[in-house]
């Protein structure tokens, strides 16, 4: 049989008496880890990177076939199944990351082309897919996807909402 709690006075007495107001702050702002590297270089907060416009340029595919939305580098089957619609992307080498850029989203804007870009619209889109490199042609010459060209390839319903689909290899920012 355990023992009785203790209910009396003798205990109400041994028990250890609440901490100071000041020492509760004091734990309270004091930092709970500490570092013992150093880094040179600081890279730009996430904030301010993800905020600012990049420059980039994209082209489109019509896709014949609805079959055509079906799988990708990222591994997400069905597109339009898997919610995503319309709104992928495929991206360059230089962006792509290994794969590790799946599932982000991007904003888009074209720019610099009054002809071809509607103006004050932008799209968003997630990273479905990869562009692959073409080393039969240059970076500058046909080889769109080649690093160190930063490109998104689109779905023609996508394009079609920043720039008439005539534009073909369009100039835009993205965030």
């Amino acid at each position: 049989m355990p023992p009785p709690l203790l209910q009396g006075p003798v205990h109400t007495l041994l028990k250890p008496p609440p901490p100071p107001l000041l020492l509760l702050l004091l734990i309270t702002l004091l930092p709970t880890t500490t570092s013992h590297t150093s880094s040179t270089t600081n890279p730009p907060p996430l904030s301010t990177s993800l905020s600012q416009w990049q420059s980039a340029r994209a082209t489109y595919y019509a896709a014949s076939d609805p079959r055509d939305s079906v799988g990708g580098a990222c591994g997400y089957g069905d597109l339009v199944k898997a919610g995503y619609g319309m709104a992928t992307v495929a991206l360059s080498e230089s962006m792509f990351e290994r794969g590790q850029i799946c599932g982000a989203c991007f904003q888009i804007k074209c720019v610099d082309d009054l002809r071809w870009c509607i103006p004050g619209t932008s799209i968003i889109v997630s990273v479905t897919n990869f562009c692959a490199p073409n080393y039969g042609f240059t970076s500058d010459d046909g080889g769109k996807c080649n690093p160190p060209n930063k490109h998104f390839v689109l779905p023609i319903e996508s394009f079609e909402k920043i720039a008439i689909w005539k534009a073909a290899n369009m100039p835009i920012q993205y965030k």
